[in-house]
């Protein structure tokens, strides 16, 4: 019951704000809102400049001011869909989507200002007095935080509450009624939004996290791992791996059976989670294998963050139902460190992986780095691991 209601919190949190979601769900989401901001932008627009027909046959013949209002708005909405379409980042996304619906309220504001805030609705009018609800309604297409929603359609409701006061519909029973029904359709608007957030998350979750433990698994371990090593070796920065296995981890298969080495796995990777900053990157590789990579992280900081790992392990105490005493585990850990701009992210792994199997030959719980291992070893036990980009 405790478990189930920590993941109930983390849950909403993350349909609240978007400032708990891993980066590479940020890449996902802004993918996704960019290709819905440009098509929203240029139908928008075409539409806009579909209705000057309409507005020349109501409008006197010398006044051109909604066409040229409906002109900017379809320039600025294009605008925006250029813009976007040339980033890819979470951030200016969010810009697009506020520069989208600023763009549309300017347009209500100044339509209704440009029509002399008309206190009575006719056939003619009845289209801008729609414009809050249509602004509200295509919010739905978007898979939003409640958070970042609720300011989308903030801005709206203000701009109209500003229009309403200056028509003098503020208090009447007609605009009281309209806001009543903007309520629900705001809610509406925020519950599919969110749906579509939390489908996206579930979605996410299971390609990219392990499901037992809830880290990276292999797959998308390597793919966060490979754009973050680039990234590193243009800057010519130092980057460290570290291979972790658990010791004797079948022996406690064998012994308590499989649900308790779940138990210790998922012991295993909380500990470690606990001890890493927000840019690296941790993953499970495979059955008790797990992999940490370190940015911007020299050879011996790399040794710190291991001897502070293993010291946590060995004080897990990690209780399994019909078992009198719990279950202590140590863990071996390997690491490397690039030593040049040339180092791939295969060869970090190969080093690291040496490194591993020399420290288990070494008695276990504890550490070893590449450049201690002797020559013999390397060329001894070294295997390729073409396999990690599979």
């Amino acid at each position: 019951m405790e478990l189930t209601y920590r993941n109930y919190k983390l849950s909403l949190r993350e349909l609240w704000s978007a400032s708990s979601h891993a980066s590479s769900f940020n890449t996902t989401r802004a993918t996704y809102l960019r290709s819905r901001i440009i098509a929203l932008s240029y139908v928008w627009a075409v539409l806009t400049l579909a209705w000057i027909p309409v507005d020349r046959l109501v409008m006197p013949q010398d006044n051109y001011s909604l066409v040229l209002l409906r002109v900017g708005l379809a320039v600025a909405l294009l605008s925006i869909a250029r813009a976007v379409s040339v980033r890819n980042s979470l951030h200016d996304c969010r810009i697009a989507l506020v520069s989208l619906v600023m763009s549309f309220n300017v347009f209500y504001l100044l339509a209704n200002h440009t029509l002399g805030y008309p206190h009575t609705v006719n056939s003619f009018s009845f289209c801008y007095t729609l414009l809050p609800f249509l602004h509200v309604i295509m919010l739905t297409v978007f898979p939003l935080s409640i958070r970042e929603s609720s300011s989308l359609i903030l801005v709206t409701a203000l701009t109209q509450l500003f229009v309403d006061y200056h028509n003098g519909a503020l208090l009447s029973l007609d605009t009281i009624a309209i806001y009543w029904l903007q309520t629900v359709v705001g809610l509406l608007v925020i519950w599919g939004q969110t749906s579509k957030l939390h489908m996206m998350l579930r979605l996410y979750r299971h390609a990219t996290l392990d499901p037992l433990t809830g880290v990276y698994n292999r797959r998308m371990l390597l793919t966060l791992a490979q754009r973050d090593i680039e990234n590193t070796r243009t800057r010519a920065r130092p980057y460290s791996v570290l291979i972790m296995d658990l010791d004797k981890f079948k022996r406690i298969n064998d012994r308590y059976g499989h649900f308790a080495g779940d138990l210790v796995l998922q012991a295993f990777t909380k500990s470690v989670q606990e001890t890493l900053r927000k840019s690296d990157i941790f993953g499970r590789f495979g059955g008790e294998e797990f992999i940490l990579f370190l940015p911007q992280c020299t050879a011996e900081n790399a040794q710190l963050v291991a001897d502070r790992i293993m010291s946590r392990i060995r004080n897990l105490n990690i209780p399994v139902q019909g078992t009198s005493k719990p279950i202590h585990v140590t863990t071996s850990v390997g690491i490397s460190t690039s030593v040049s701009t040339e180092d791939t992210m295969n060869q970090l792994l190969e080093k690291a992986d040496l490194a591993l199997y020399h420290a288990k030959n070494n008695g276990r719980d504890c550490s070893q780095t590449f450049e201690n291992c002797g020559e013999k070893v390397q060329e001894k036990y070294k295997r390729p691991w073409l396999e990690a980009t599979n």
